[in-house]
């Protein structure tokens, strides 16, 4: 039976128990990130990408997250904003990048976006 008196105990305990969820998963984010390859189009399996070399026709880059939201890729930085699985990028003189998680793990991210879309495929460093 709950009591009157427990009710906002319970419910401190609920979203404490949803943020730290959520920051874990945000954490996965953080760090640096190998540019791997690019597709031309929407890759959500990294199952048959694992073994995938860095020898791509579009060079080599680093994606790094910083914990107070600012990233740097190819020697320019910016900030960003990630709500679930969209990941909104601001360089200083660009509109807003919104890019699509489409897989997000210890050691590999990717991220798609685009009319045509393309998804961009990152090794943990």
């Amino acid at each position: 039976m709950i009591t009157q008196q427990n009710k906002p105990a319970k419910f401190i305990l609920i979203i404490f128990s949803f943020l730290f969820l959520s920051s874990c998963t945000s954490s996965k984010l953080l760090g640096s990130w190998e540019f791997i390859d690019l597709y031309d189009e929407v890759v959500t399996e990294i199952d048959t990408l694992k073994s995938k070399e860095n020898n791509s026709k579009y060079g080599t880059g680093t994606l790094t997250f910083n914990k107070d939201n600012s990233f740097t890729s190819m020697e320019e930085s910016g900030s960003y904003q990630r709500k679930s699985k969209t990941l909104k990028m601001k360089y200083p003189a660009v509109d807003t990048v919104v890019m699509n998680i489409s897989h997000i793990s210890k050691d590999y991210l990717l991220l798609s976006a685009g009319k045509d879309p393309k998804t961009w495929f990152y090794r943990k460093k």
